[in-house]
């Protein structure tokens, strides 16, 4: 995994962002879910003996609210996954499986299981699991081309049978940050992180931003790293390492001021190489003018000393690999 997604996934561990994220896409900016109701919960999945892998989400949290527990779950993407309807459905199941897991073992070590079917599945007939929430966030450079669900992957042939309608259809829950016209129902800085990040291919664009936007002159020190990272603009992370030593504790980074300044800088070193540049070609211009004229006047002497032996001009030309008008300018 690169650098991005796994700086991306650190940021969005923040409860805070990770509620605000789920509000913004679910709940259209309601405050729905509290960051104080959720719990830290990433963890690996064993997948089956088969499959000799392991899965692992990117960041998944437990909500609870009052007595009802629910898992959400983000998967980060920064490229296309053709898969990803299907790949977040396996990432549910294998929750699933794991619930299911541990209910039969708390049942069986605390004889629960009373009846023959109960004995038989492991679970009694109350027992429920916590629903799954999973969101892909896709914050890649590219429009998302990929299916928005799992019978966009399928091929149910020219359909005629009425197969296709009996299918049972698992949605991909999809953000996509290049193709969303509005960010303000997020009220972190989930904000100002994706609205940099519609500009990733217009410069020009991306400066208007942040000269206009004042919201931008105060960013935190993790927004403004993953900004920096996923930007991917030459030298704007060491910029940002630079400012973050020599700013005041609790002062907020200014990414429009470090963007101008490594801008300023970088015209600076370029116009001090384009000068260094400049004297080694002129040098090593003079040094070539000099060949070319020590070559001309050796040429010039040969004509004529070919002239004052009475050599045809047709003669000269071939032997002195001349042209007869410098053999006149020399006449």
């Amino acid at each position: 995994m690169g650098k991005p997604d796994m700086v991306m996934r650190c940021y969005l561990s923040s409860r805070q962002r990770f509620a605000d994220l789920f509000n913004g896409v679910f709940f259209q900016g309601r405050h729905v879910i509290k960051s104080w109701d959720l719990q830290e919960a990433s963890e690996r999945y064993s997948a089956p003996a088969e499959a000799a892998t392991e899965r692992f989400r990117d960041v998944k949290m437990f909500l609870k609210s009052g007595e009802m527990l629910r898992v959400l779950a983000v998967e980060n993407q920064q490229h296309v996954d053709y898969t990803m309807p299907c790949r977040c459905m396996q990432y549910d199941a294998l929750e699933y499986s794991k619930q299911l897991k541990e209910l039969k073992s708390h049942n069986k070590s605390h004889e629960l299981l009373k009846t023959p079917a109960e004995r038989l599945c492991g679970i009694t007939r109350s027992d429920r699991l916590m629903p799954v929430y999973t969101l892909c966030l896709y914050h890649g450079e590219e429009p998302w081309d990929g299916p928005l669900s799992l019978r966009e992957m399928m091929d149910f042939g020219t359909g005629r049978d009425g197969f296709g309608t009996y299918f049972s259809d698992y949605p991909l829950r999809l953000f996509c940050v290049n193709s969303a016209e509005s960010f303000d129902m997020f009220h972190t800085e989930l904000r100002k992180l994706f609205g940099a990040l519609k500009y990733r291919r217009n410069r020009a664009g991306l400066r208007q931003l942040l000269e206009t936007d004042k919201r931008y002159e105060c960013l935190s020190a993790d927004t403004a790293e993953t900004i920096s990272v996923l930007l991917n603009i030459p030298g704007l992370q060491e910029k940002w390492s630079e400012l973050k030593t020599t700013e005041k504790e609790g002062e907020g980074y200014d990414m429009c001021q470090a963007i101008l300044e490594m801008q300023e800088e970088s015209f600076a070193e370029g116009k001090r190489e384009g000068l260094t540049q400049g004297k080694r070609e002129g040098i090593a211009q003079g040094k070539k003018s000099g060949r070319i004229q020590g070559a001309r006047e050796k040429t010039k002497a040969i004509v004529r000393n070919m002239l004052k032996r009475g050599f045809s001009d047709e003669e000269i030309c071939a032997l002195a690999e001349c042209t007869v008008e410098f053999i006149d300018s020399i006449r």
